[in-house]
């Protein structure tokens, strides 16, 4: 790593909530969605909203509409 240069703290669990629904399906979580997620002591429940996003219809939506941007459908 270059000198003076460090690694950035890893992100509160709000930050990666957040990431993930605006990354996986375009729209930030509601209310009571970031709370769910904020409040599951699950050791796995990143796992379990990354596979809930997945399955969303709403994933598929952002990603059919950046293709048929590509694509070049209008």
């Amino acid at each position: 790593m270059p000198a003076g240069l460090t690694f950035a703290p890893p992100a509160s669990r709000d930050a990666l909530i957040q990431r993930a629904y605006i990354t996986l399906i375009g729209l930030p979580p509601t209310a009571e969605e970031q709370q769910r997620w904020r409040d599951d002591a699950e050791p796995s429940w990143f796992d379990v909203m990354i596979e809930a996003l997945l399955a969303s219809p709403h994933y598929g939506e952002r990603w059919a509409r950046h293709w048929l941007d590509v694509a070049g459908y209008a």
